[in-house]
């Protein structure tokens, strides 16, 4: 890399890392002020009632449990009333907690039931995990953070947790905790900045609701750029 090159990079990093006052148009500076700009109306309690709310309202389906044996039953009525044969978990860790892939055999023998497995950010592995997925018809993940304000779930993935268990199947089941519930996006993003270590992901994903898009004459069509259903199963134990 020529010195020039590399200082140009040097200058770059800098400017981001400290944002001149002048380059924002006279808002803050600091990711830390972003709860300022963007204040919510959510009030620190209650979030579960309004996420459930918001999730509703853009079509997504909530449950809610009282612990892991309810969310487990909730599950398995929940596959077997959608009649699909093949199910994906991923290894987040609240499915490592349940130990689905273990759990799901015994009440539904007749299920295919497969684990998320990459190890790798090669393309080949990439592309033969899309390929796996796209066979199966429900999802089962976890995620980082809720946002109580619009009803979003957001899923950090990385090398060993691809985004595509989250898009390719029809039905997306996903679960949660109360703690994961936060008022709005500024305070997602201003625990990300100030943890980033603990969030080493290299992709942020909102989901607000199932896929939906309209054509020119507004017809609404669900599932076209993602599941056709999302389902939140709230942990509350």
């Amino acid at each position: 890399m020529s010195a020039s090159r590399a200082e140009i990079l040097r200058n770059i990093r800098l400017a981001l890392a400290k944002p001149a006052q002048a380059q924002h148009d006279g808002h803050h500076k600091t990711i830390g002020d972003m709860a300022n700009l963007f204040r919510s109306a959510s009030a620190k309690d209650h979030l579960v009632e309004k996420f459930q709310t918001e999730f509703e309202l853009v079509s997504g389906e909530f449950i809610r449990c009282s612990n892991d044996e309810q969310a487990l039953h909730g599950l398995c009525e929940l596959i077997q009333s959608a009649g699909v044969r093949t199910v994906a978990i991923s290894d987040h860790q609240i499915c490592e907690r349940l130990q689905l892939n273990e759990a799901l055999q015994p009440p539904l023998p007749d299920i295919q039931v497969s684990k998320e497995s990459i190890d790798s950010e090669s393309s080949y592995e990439r592309h033969h995990l899309k390929r796996t997925l796209s066979h199966f018809r429900l999802s089962v993940t976890g995620a980082e953070f809720l946002i109580a304000e619009s009803g979003t779930i957001v899923v950090i993935t990385g090398a060993q947790a691809s985004r595509q268990i989250s898009l390719l199947p029809e039905i997306h089941v996903v679960l949660a905790t109360p703690p994961q519930i936060y008022p709005n996006l500024a305070e997602v993003f201003q625990l990300i900045q100030e943890e980033k270590r603990t969030f080493p992901g290299s992709a942020i994903t909102l989901i607000t609701g199932p896929s939906r898009t309209a054509d020119i004459e507004k017809v609404l069509i669900k599932g076209v750029h993602g599941p056709t259903r999302i389902v939140t199963i709230m942990l509350e134990a």
